[in-house]
């Protein structure tokens, strides 16, 4: 059973039992562009308890809000009462909330057209404000006043964007006002959120489209990380399509990098990305060095920076490296310190680091005799040159 089936089984239960059900949001946008579905969205005239009551297992996680995630064969189906919102507060939650008989209600607190479009269990559509019309055309436009719907959730104008990049629609000339009228309320939202919204941005087919957006409507001037991104307007985004991409040229601009890595919920890994990223700008290493030390996600990261200040269209081919580890090359620590006057130290360490390098980089060849050579003319057994990378 898949989530669409799964979904056909709560709509018939719920008009079994008396009520008006109906698939709504990204799950009906998507199955209309023929894209695939991955969340299975319902809206319904049966108040929370009663959904509860027709369903055997039920999370009720969204209640206060008037959502139960009802559970068949495990997928999970949310099923929202038809409601009313209003006094958005925080600029996020509403501090009113009304359920009501009307789905017309219920759809004119949607974001945008192609998102308020209803279908039944018999595949007809609901469509009070013209989404289908939208969505032939490629249109993303708010639905009702784009102002107030910015206003009740500004998060909405990232959602936008990342629209605009994830389907490769326009938009509309009042909906594109409202961003540039109200993106002084971006402030107000949590960067966990931003941060989400933006990498969906990077990941989108249309991400050229969405970036263009984001500085002609001033979205990027908002947040203070990205202001310096302003110099990269005209270049081609191309290069950069994971959902990191755009913090870790942010993180490139800023002074204090980890005044930067504070102010943004990165994950471990993703802040050692990051500073790493900052280093190898201002002390380049070749890509066969990068990989072998920090990793293939990491080499490939910098292959699509250096794309992108380059503004190149290279293909990134992961490297065959000519060792896996330091375990692999032709000669140990022991037989370096029997031909030597000095006593093991941090020097050992450093010698075979630079060992790693030059055979990493195809400048040594990792074999006994040949390393052994490069040990003497640094100088390094009897300690008269230092020896770093």
């Amino acid at each position: 059973m898949d989530g669409l089936q799964a979904g056909q089984l709560v709509l018939k239960k719920l008009n079994d039992a008396g009520y008006e059900a109906y698939f709504i949001g990204g799950m009906v946008r998507d199955q209309l562009l023929g894209r695939p579905i991955y969340d299975v969205d319902i809206t319904t005239s049966a108040h929370p308890e009663v959904v509860i009551s027709l369903f055997d297992r039920t999370l009720d996680i969204g209640i206060a809000h008037g959502t139960v995630t009802v559970l068949i064969e495990k997928i999970p189906v949310e099923v929202t009462t038809y409601r009313v919102e209003s006094n958005y507060s925080d600029f996020r939650h509403p501090k009113q909330l009304a359920f009501t008989t009307s789905l017309d209600e219920d759809l004119l607190r949607r974001d945008f057209t192609i998102n308020a479009i209803a279908r039944n269990l018999d595949g007809q559509l609901y469509d009070p404000f013209q989404g289908l019309e939208d969505l032939k055309h490629k249109m993303l436009r708010a639905v009702g006043e784009a102002n107030l719907r910015f206003q009740e959730d500004p998060l909405r104008m990232l959602r936008a964007l990342r629209f605009v990049s994830k389907l490769g629609f326009q938009l509309e000339d009042e909906t594109y006002l409202g961003i540039q009228r109200q993106r002084h309320l971006l402030k107000h939202l949590a960067k966990e959120r931003v941060k989400k919204e933006l990498a969906g941005l990077m990941e989108g087919a249309d991400r050229e489209q969405g970036i263009a957006l984001g500085f002609a409507t001033g979205v990027f001037e908002e947040f203070e990380d990205f202001r310096a991104l302003k110099k990269y307007e005209a270049y081609s985004f191309n290069s950069l399509n994971q959902g990191l991409d755009l913090f870790v040229l942010a993180g490139l601009e800023v002074g204090d990098i980890q005044v930067f890595l504070n102010r943004w919920p990165f994950s471990k890994e993703e802040k050692k990305l990051i500073k790493l990223m900052k280093e190898l700008k201002e002390a380049p290493m070749c890509q066969p060095y990068i990989q072998y030390r920090y990793g293939i996600r990491a080499a490939y990261l910098n292959h699509r920076i250096t794309c992108f200040f380059s503004q190149e269209e290279r293909v990134f081919m992961p490297c065959e490296l000519v060792i896996g580890s330091r375990k692999d090359l032709d000669i140990k620590v022991a037989e370096i310190l029997e031909l030597s006057s000095r006593t093991k130290g941090p020097w050992t360490g450093q010698l075979l680091e630079r060992i790693e390098f030059e055979v990493i980089s195809g400048t040594l060849a990792n074999e006994k005799m040949a390393i052994l050579e490069f040990v003497r003319k640094q100088g390094a057994l009897d300690g008269k040159k230092e020896t770093k990378l």
